[in-house]
């Protein structure tokens, strides 16, 4: 829309040489008309600064009936230039551009299209003025008709205010655009209420600034008045309302020969205008005369009107001397004695005024983060993040930037670790969010197991470890095997960072192989794939116990025996087991013997 008021600044500029200048294309008559008359008389509206056309149908009289004289035909009808139109329109017939003659033995019917680009808005009264020749003795009779249009004003798609925001949070800062530009020009005034108590004739107005009154939101109207006085003043027309001048002959006039009425016509010396060559012959008032002279403001004007006598009697007869001001702009009525004209004179200014309205939004106040709990804890464990409710606002949790679904209360139970922030949202989209609250969360670790090969203490746990005796820990024993030093209560602990997972206590003995009352222990094949044979002495009679425990302390295997003694065989086939390392134990009533077995 801009580019298209660039434009019409442009047709502005030129408009003293353009506004008829164009030519429309050939009109339509509609032959649905019948009776004489202009149709329509009220044309369809145009816009200001868009291409406009529309057609004229008009019925001519055959005849018509004079007091005394009896019914007389029209001879002709000779349509001038209408006066009135808008800026930048024009009007052309079906016979060519006015004026045209139209005889009425040859079509009763005519028309004209008006067209062209209006750039004054308003409501227009055009008066279209004409000659009719009746048959002797009617002679030229002037008359006019008037057609209606109303310019409407250009609306930009825009609204003629272009803001770099029409809403926002509280406070905003808004740059204001005008639609038109002057570009340097003279003749552009601006004129801006901004609705905020700041008023501005700039082209460029200062930035404002726009706060939600009360808490609530809050609209501002901005009007952009745009004033353009780029055309000059012009002498449009002139109408011989009346004139005592006459052609009768000394014995006086009869009022019934055509040559008694006067040859009016007009003489302007300061603007080089004499119309002689078109003075209105045989015609009596009221005639228009088409002029479309442009007028110096200070100047005062000096006006004479004509009765083209052709020499008759001595010259031209005065018909009177009428004085009027560049600047007259409107119809003023002139008079001297017995002889009246009526003048035009025409200064556009266009004027728009537009609206838009900047709505601003109560912020939002960025929500305080209460914890209930360490930011840093175990698996299985939880932290609350919280925050005060406020009317009006919808909340969003995320977790490292992105929102976590169906997490929209003031409330969220944090169980993974991650970066938690509560977003606020409250009307018109205003956003405030906390910062990142940090929770760290380590893996529980499950309760390690000892296993006892020979007198070495082990543990397969996979984290750091910490051994204990007798409830107190061991210095620097983090190792996942311990030779104790002595017998007591010994105990091992799983750690990752602040979580700990702590072993079955156990009673430890120092033992020998004598002991044991269990020897000659051999696994073959060790490695294997699940499949081996434990061969081994009993040396004394009792219940013993074979289990197989995989490195998470967990019993694969296991299977008892009753008072027995000697040497014995154990067939093992472990099934659907995962390659690794195992732990075969051989448990007598005196101590046990644990052997590795790697399953490949």
């Amino acid at each position: 829309m801009q580019k298209s008021y660039t434009l019409l600044v442009t047709c502005l500029l030129l408009a003293a040489a353009q506004s008829f200048s164009q030519v429309c294309s050939t009109c339509s008559i509609d032959y649905a008309w019948i009776s004489p008359g202009v149709y329509p008389d009220t044309l369809p509206p145009a816009t200001a600064g868009e291409f406009y056309e529309s057609d004229i149908t008009f019925v001519m009289q055959d005849d018509t009936t004079v007091d005394v004289v009896g019914t007389l035909e029209f001879l002709n009808y000779h349509i001038l230039e209408p006066v009135g139109m808008p800026y930048g329109m024009n009007v052309s017939t079906n016979l060519g551009d006015l004026p045209v003659d139209y005889d009425p033995d040859v079509s009763l019917y005519g028309c004209a299209r008006v067209c062209g680009t209006p750039l004054v808005p308003g409501w227009y009264e055009v008066t279209v003025p004409l000659i009719a020749t009746l048959e002797y003795p009617g002679g030229d009779q002037a008359a006019e008709y008037s057609i209606f249009l109303e310019v409407l004003p250009a609306v930009p798609e825009d609204g003629g205010i272009i803001p770099s925001l029409t809403y926002g949070c509280d406070p905003i800062n808004v740059d204001f655009e005008t639609s038109i530009h002057s570009d340097g020009i003279d003749g552009f005034t601006y004129s801006w209420d901004f609705g905020n108590g700041v008023t501005s004739n700039d082209e460029f107005p200062p930035t404002q600034t726009y706060n939600a009154v009360g808490g609530v939101p809050t609209d501002y109207v901005v009007s952009h008045t745009i004033t353009i006085d780029t055309f000059g003043y012009q002498l449009e027309y002139a109408t011989i309302v009346s004139s005592g001048c006459d052609d009768c002959t000394f014995f006086g006039c009869t009022g019934l020969i055509e040559t008694e009425k006067p040859d009016l016509y007009l003489i302007i010396d300061a603007l080089g205008i004499n119309t002689e060559d078109e003075a209105f012959i045989d015609t009596s008032p009221p005639v228009t005369i088409t002029l479309g002279a442009a007028l110096d403001p200070g100047a005062t004007y000096t006006m004479q009107m004509k009765d083209d006598d052709g020499g008759l009697a001595g010259g031209d007869d005065n018909c009177g001397s009428f004085t009027f001001g560049g600047d007259d702009v409107g119809i003023s009525t002139l008079t001297a004695g017995s002889h009246t004209v009526e003048i035009s004179i025409t200064h556009p200014v266009i004027s728009y005024t537009f609206y838009d309205t900047i709505t601003v939004y109560p912020a939002v106040t960025t929500p305080e983060i209460t914890l209930s709990g360490a930011t840093t804890f175990c698996s299985g464990d939880s932290l609350v993040l919280s925050t005060t409710e406020v009317d009006g606002i919808n909340y969003q949790w995320s977790m490292d930037g992105d929102p976590i679904p169906g997490a929209d209360s003031t409330s969220l139970v944090v169980f993974a670790s991650g970066g938690y922030a509560l977003s606020a949202t409250g009307v018109g989209g205003c956003f405030a969010e906390s910062s990142a609250t940090a929770v760290t969360v380590y893996e529980q670790p499950t309760p390690p197991s000892i296993i006892v090969i020979g007198n070495t203490l082990n543990t397969t746990s996979t984290w750091d470890v910490q051994w204990y005796y007798n409830g107190s820990p061991i210095p620097s024993a983090t190792s996942t095997t311990y030779t104790p030093a002595v017998e007591g209560l010994y105990q091992v602990a799983a750690i990752n960072g602040p979580c700990i997972a702590y072993s079955v206590e156990i009673n430890f003995i120092f033992q020998s192989l004598n002991d044991l009352l269990i020897d000659k222990i051999t696994i073959s094949p060790n490695p294997n794939n699940g499949a081996f044979s434990a061969t081994f002495n009993v040396l004394k009679n009792q219940n013993i116990s074979i289990t197989v425990q995989n490195i998470l302390g967990s019993t694969i295997y296991q299977k008892n025996y009753e008072n027995v003694s000697g040497s014995m065989q154990e067939n093992i086939l472990l099934q659907g087991v995962n390659s690794g390392v195992y732990f075969l134990q051989i448990k007598g009533e005196t101590g046990s013997i644990i052997e590795k077995i790697i399953i490949q």
